[in-house]
């Protein structure tokens, strides 16, 4: 009984630590920031961090992180003592920016943050000390980011167990791409082979050498075959349908 309220109690301590105090609130002021970068592909990211009731939350808007092509779309948390340190930490980081850094690559970034009434804009690549979007990002939706992995992990093992087995292609005859859109048709060893038509098999003991060959963070579901890359439009248990992309 005693090791359990020393538990209970760890916990409720652990918990109070991060709670932001009536202070911290009351000076704490709504905060928008909007921030791209890249050079040929430009990537847009925002985030919201504002009071709601008696909390600060935070919300980020874009982009949409994929699994496969499912997306959570918008993501809203909740701030804490730590996650608010560090956002103040990135709002006087940005003060004493507040202008253009110098252009050392190829890949600018764009910052338009408002709060308090007031706007700062930074362009170039500025030395952050740790404490830039993706920074602020990653800690204040990390458990987000955690479930997303998961997320990602479930539509990657899935895929493998589908595609596991021994598959005519229709598309590829007598070595040549005849067709972008794949047709794979489920078969086995005993079944004799049809002139002209390509056999591909996915072997069970090869999984973790598969799975590394799948990208599906991108809003759809690409998968590396030999030295081609195909999207997976459909997947049944006996027929798989990819579209030869490169």
């Amino acid at each position: 009984m005693r090791n359990h309220l020393i538990i209970l109690l760890l916990i409720l301590t652990s918990c109070n630590s991060d709670k932001i105090d009536k202070a911290e609130f009351n000076d704490f002021s709504d905060l928008e920031i909007h921030y791209r970068t890249g050079d040929e592909r430009i990537e847009f990211y925002s985030m919201e961090i504002f009071k709601s009731g008696e909390k600060i939350k935070a919300i980020k808007k874009s982009p949409f992180y994929y699994y496969g092509s499912g997306t959570d779309s918008t993501w809203t948390t909740e701030i804490g003592k730590s996650d608010l340190k560090l956002i103040t930490e990135f709002i006087n980081k940005a003060k004493s920016i507040n202008d253009t850094c110098s252009f050392n690559s190829s890949s600018i970034d764009y910052y338009d943050i408002k709060t308090n009434g007031k706007e700062i804009k930074i362009v170039g690549n500025c030395e952050w000390n740790g404490i830039d979007y993706d920074s602020l990002e990653s800690k204040i939706f990390k458990h987000k980011f955690i479930e997303l992995e998961k997320k990602r992990e479930i539509v990657a093992d899935s895929l493998i167990r589908s595609f596991n087995g021994i598959w005519d292609v229709s598309g590829w005859e007598n070595g040549v791409l005849k067709n972008r859109n794949l047709v794979l048709t489920r078969t086995t060893e005993k079944e004799p082979k049809i002139d002209g038509i390509y056999r591909w098999t996915f072997e069970k003991e090869k999984e973790a050498e598969f799975k590394e060959k799948l990208d599906i963070d991108e809003g759809s579901t690409l998968i590396e075959i030999g030295a081609s890359t195909y999207k997976v439009m459909n997947i049944e248990n006996d027929k798989i349908e990819l579209k030869y992309l490169w």
